[in-house]
């Protein structure tokens, strides 16, 4: 069967959680941390707006194009074309269409001008992952009438967790 797991594997699988007993912390209850308003502009250092590319002209590929759509992630289809805005490992939230779906990509793609795309380069997987829901309430505010435009996003503010000098509590995140 394919399955099947050596019997050394099993060791070695022991030995490594073996040694990471004890080095865990106790992490805070979420609703015990402090938390404080912060301008979007101010957490990503990057917020751009992917660039239109008409469904006529999109060429089959491997590429994913994402789009203001809510499902898979986004990723409205799979395409091979050159031209395009191209981003990576960032949070993009839909500016039209599922106004507010946002959600985190850690490989490449090509952006529609339905998304905006949110990058900070310090930033990991897991604090993408904890922002993206917290990003996704900014769409809240917003409907299929009223979208959110490049000047409305950069006056949007977050609420985050704090740490003991109210900065983000990037660690905790």
């Amino acid at each position: 069967s394919d399955d099947w797991i050596e019997p050394e594997m099993y060791e070695k699988m022991y030995q490594k959680a073996k040694e990471n007993i004890g080095k865990s912390k106790e992490i805070e209850e979420l609703n015990n941390k402090k938390w404080k308003e912060f301008n979007i502009k101010k957490i990503f250092d990057f917020v751009n707006r992917g660039k239109r590319l008409k469904k006529s002209d999109h060429k089959l590929g491997k590429i994913p194009y994402v789009s203001s759509t809510m499902m898979n992630n986004g990723v409205d289809n799979f395409i091979s074309n050159k031209e395009g805005k191209r981003f990576n490992n960032c949070i993009t939230i839909a500016n039209s269409g599922s106004v507010g779906a946002s959600f985190y990509h850690q490989y490449e793609f090509i952006g529609s001008d339905h998304i905006t795309s949110l990058k900070n380069d310090k930033f990991n997987k897991y604090i993408y992952l904890f922002l993206t829901t917290i990003v996704s309430r900014i769409g809240d505010k917003y409907s299929f009438n009223r979208e959110i435009n490049d000047f409305r996003i950069s006056k949007e503010k977050i609420l985050l967790p704090v740490d003991e000098n109210d900065n983000p509590d990037y660690e905790y995140m």
